[in-house]
């Protein structure tokens, strides 16, 4: 589905961002150091309750929202929706794999009708079963919630619906209950991968409009291998082996998700045997990753995105002082001294292994005096104060946020640090509040567009930045399957949108660490950072 975008002068924790795909940040106020001193040899966590279950205990940072990514895109909410509600498809390293389908559609000549069939009799935690109308109802419901509707944008009626002025989804048109089709406005290369997010997973109709204001609080059906029991915001979240499950019942009993906030606390819980994952964050690494009890429980993961500087475009209107703005922050100084050389200076902001990444790039640099002759230029000789924005619920953010307030001093640029809350945070950058905001972006699905499309077409994006060139390039991108063109397409609109226009600044691309119980099998995190535990076993 999804992430973010989760999601740091230079000592501090690794950011995380705040979208769809977003990735997770932590606290800290204990050292690494300490801990592990207080905590002494690693030990697997038992996994398994008095009565023999098997439960998977989990430390998280708690989302204090809904778990709802139509609402709330944050990956912190989808690490726990991945494994209650299910899409039409899953994206896995392998491609694209039907999970409530029959079959893979079959596409028009014209590649704008798709026609699906659904899994005979899969049921809904509550029982009841999944129909087509489900589904239709459930994108309707996104294009409703508007935070990632237009995912949704090429399928007939959206306009309609997105305007106000339909109240359905007039190119979705079910057959029967377990047959549909979806018509599109133009061909669209990536609308299966598009389906396949947990933005738009299947929800019941008839319970999601009952439950109201109270859905992904206290409750949330799915189809998914496990069915949610409790969520309390400062406490966590379990879940039970939903018995029929349309895969097979599976070999875990439940998920217990512990919501703690301090990435110290969360490695010392593991050590003494009381949480069986837990994320490394970057700041505490070194000293785990070099303990030899734990550098074999120890893994790690490239996730396609990357952390970005976004400048807003209504505050910043001339390019020249959105380039100062990005020469002014040393990124190396960053991934070195911050993240211990777990991350790196990226290139480009589509990062390799998508189509449209250009490898012939160099790195973005830090050039203060350039960023000096740029604002001067631009009518700023004595510089500017920039106010930068940061969600005090990723910690690492505000790190990176004061690391940026001293380099940029160089360069002529006043920052101010202005932390806020979840709530706030949302808001303002919804309503253009956010001036400058650190945050990153995890792909949907393995598209250039993924990466992309939420510059310039979501409420998620701060940057209120608009090119008709790159639009243009962004339909053309959609509109072919050759990758040859795509490639080129895909590289010209990210060389607009990072060099030219510098609506964005990539910051760094990061490798994710965490340790798994070894008792635990069949349990892999992907470039994808979805965290299904379907497959999972204890030993």
């Amino acid at each position: 589905m999804r992430k973010t975008l989760a999601g740091i002068v230079l000592s501090c924790v690794i950011a995380a961002s705040l979208t769809a795909c977003g990735g997770s940040g932590n606290s800290t106020s204990t050292s690494a150091a300490e801990t592990s001193a207080a905590a002494g040899d690693s030990t697997s966590a038992a996994a398994t309750t008095e009565n023999g279950d098997k439960v998977v205990r989990v430390a998280a940072v708690d989302p204090q929202v809904a778990l709802d990514p139509q609402q709330f895109t944050y990956s912190i909410v989808m690490k726990i929706t991945d494994n209650i509600t299910e899409s039409l498809l899953t994206t896995t390293s392998d491609g694209l794999v039907p999970t409530l389908l029959a079959a893979m559609p079959t596409i028009s000549d014209d590649n704008m009708t798709y026609s699906f069939e659904l899994l005979p009799d899969v049921k809904f935690h509550d029982g009841t079963t999944l129909k087509a109308s489900d589904v239709k109802y459930s994108y309707e419901r996104l294009i409703k919630m508007a935070k990632m509707a237009t995912l949704l944008e090429n399928v007939v009626g959206y306009d309609e619906m997105s305007a106000g002025t339909a109240d359905e989804l007039s190119g979705v048109e079910v057959q029967d209950d377990t047959h549909f089709t979806i018509q599109l406005k133009k061909p669209y290369a990536p609308f299966l991968s598009v389906l396949s997010t947990a933005y738009c997973a299947i929800y019941p109709q008839e319970a999601c409009e009952a439950a109201g204001n109270n859905w992904g609080m206290t409750t949330l059906i799915g189809t998914g291998a496990f069915k949610l029991d409790s969520y309390q915001t400062g406490v966590g979240a379990t879940l039970s082996r939903f018995d029929d499950y349309h895969g097979g019942a599976v070999a875990l009993s439940g998920l217990d998700y512990k919501f703690i906030e301090d990435v110290n606390t969360q490695v010392l819980e593991y050590q003494k045997g009381n949480v069986d994952y837990v994320d490394v964050d970057p700041s505490i690494y070194p000293v785990y990753s070099s303990n030899p009890d734990l550098k074999d429980q120890m893994h790690g993961f490239q996730p396609t995105g990357c952390y970005s500087l976004t400048v807003n475009s209504k505050t910043y209107d001339d390019p020249k002082v959105r380039e100062a703005i990005a020469l002014s922050i040393d990124r190396k100084a960053i991934c070195d001294s911050i993240l211990h050389g777990t991350a790196t200076v990226p290139t480009s902001y589509i990062p390799a292994g998508i189509i449209g990444h250009d490898d012939s790039l160099p790195e973005f640099e830090y050039d203060p005096e350039q960023a000096k002759s740029l604002l001067a230029e631009a009518g700023y000789p004595n510089g500017i104060d920039l106010r930068v924005t940061v969600n005090t619920k990723y910690q690492g953010n505000v790190a990176i946020a004061t690391a940026f307030q001293q380099q940029a001093k160089a360069a002529g640029i006043n920052v101010e640090v202005e932390q806020v809350d979840s709530a706030a945070w949302s808001d303002m950058k919804k309503n253009g509040g956010v001036d400058c905001g650190i945050s990153n972006w995890y792909v949907d699905y393995s598209d250039p567009e993924s990466m992309l499309y939420p510059m310039t077409k979501t409420d998620t994006n701060s940057s209120f930045w608009h090119n008709a060139e790159f639009d243009k390039l962004m339909d053309e991108g959609i509109a072919t399957t050759d990758e040859a063109e795509r490639q080129e397409i895909y590289k010209k609109a990210e060389h607009i949108m990072t060099r030219e226009d510098w609506a964005t600044t990539p910051l760094y691309n990061e490798t994710k660490f965490y340790l798994l119980n070894p008792r635990i099998t069949g349990f892999e995190m992907d470039a994808t950072f979805r965290m299904f535990w379907k497959n999972a076993d204890i030993q």
